[in-house]
C-alpha cells in the first residue's frame, strides 16, 4: 500500500519510479567477520610470503568462522603453521625445513579456496593492499 502510495506520488510529480534515487549501497563487510579477516590475512601471506609464524593467528580466526569450510581449513594450517613456524624460529640450517613449508603452503591454499568458496573470485572488497592475483 504505501509502496503504491510512492510511486503514485511520484507519477503526479512528474517523475518514473527508475527516476528515484537508488538506495544507500549496500555495506561490503561480510557478516562473519573471523572469516573475512582470516581471509584477507591468508590473501596476504600468500601474496607477500609471510613467515608461517603469522599464518597461527590466521588459523585461529579461520576457526573461529560459522562457515564448516573456512573452520575446516582453518584447523589444518593452524598445526602446519606452528610447525612450520617453530623450525623458522630456531633457524637450524641443518633442518631440512622444505616439507613442513610445503605443509603450510598446502594449507594456505585450501583456505584461500575455502574462502573462494565462501565470498567467490578474488579479490574481495573487503581486502585492502593486495594486488588483484595471489601467487
Amino acid at each position: 500500500m504505501i509502496r503504491t502510495l510512492v510511486v503514485a506520488s511520484l507519477l503526479l510529480a512528474g517523475c518514473s519510479p527508475a527516476d528515484t534515487p537508488d538506495p544507500a549501497p549496500r555495506s561490503t563487510a561480510p557478516s562473519d567477520r573471523s572469516a573475512a579477516s582470516a581471509c584477507s590475512r591468508v590473501a596476504l601471506s600468500i601474496e607477500k610470503n609471510n613467515p608461517p609464524v603469522e599464518d597461527v593467528s590466521t588459523a585461529m580466526l579461520a576457526v573461529e568462522s560459522t562457515d564448516p569450510g573456512v573452520r575446516e581449513a582453518g584447523k589444518k594450517l593452524g598445526p602446519a603453521a606452528k610447525e612450520a613456524g617453530d623450525l623458522w624460529v630456531a633457524d637450524d640450517p641443518a633442518v631440512d625445513k622444505g616439507p613442513a613449508n610445503q605443509r603450510v603452503a598446502d594449507a594456505r591454499q585450501g583456505l584461500l579456496t575455502a574462502c573462494t568458496d565462501l565470498f567467490g573470485a578474488y579479490p574481495w572488497p573487503f581486502v585492502r593492499g593486495v594486488s588483484p592475483t595471489p601467487r
